[in-house]
């Protein structure tokens, strides 16, 4: 793996690992997309709003989920989803799980 896909791989980490921290921190464990992605990109640490890559890997790991059947991890952007951890996601962020994919 060269030094870029490397740096790729580790930005992904820490954008996943911030999603969660920004979930914690929300009202009962949720939060606005739109909320989240705001401010990773006021944080620099993305340049297009678009998360949903992001948001499909947390969710197909059963970290979070939306509070909308009809919503998925590429049309929640657009419908400013809540996003709700779930009790994976929750014990990720409090360290009795591990994730090799998840900075937290």
């Amino acid at each position: 793996m060269t030094d870029m896909e490397q740096a790729e791989v580790n930005q992904n980490k820490a954008i996943r690992g911030y999603i969660i921290r920004c979930l914690v921190k929300g009202f009962n464990n949720t939060s606005l997309t739109r909320q989240i992605s705001n401010a990773m990109m006021a944080a620099g640490l993305i340049i297009s709003p678009d998360i949903s890559k992001h948001l499909n890997y947390l969710q197909g790991a059963g970290y979070i989920e939306f509070t909308s059947e009809k919503v998925t991890a590429y049309t929640a952007y657009a419908k400013d989803a809540v996003i709700r951890l779930t009790k994976s996601g929750v014990d990720l962020a409090e360290g009795t799980i591990d994730d090799p994919g998840v900075d937290v």
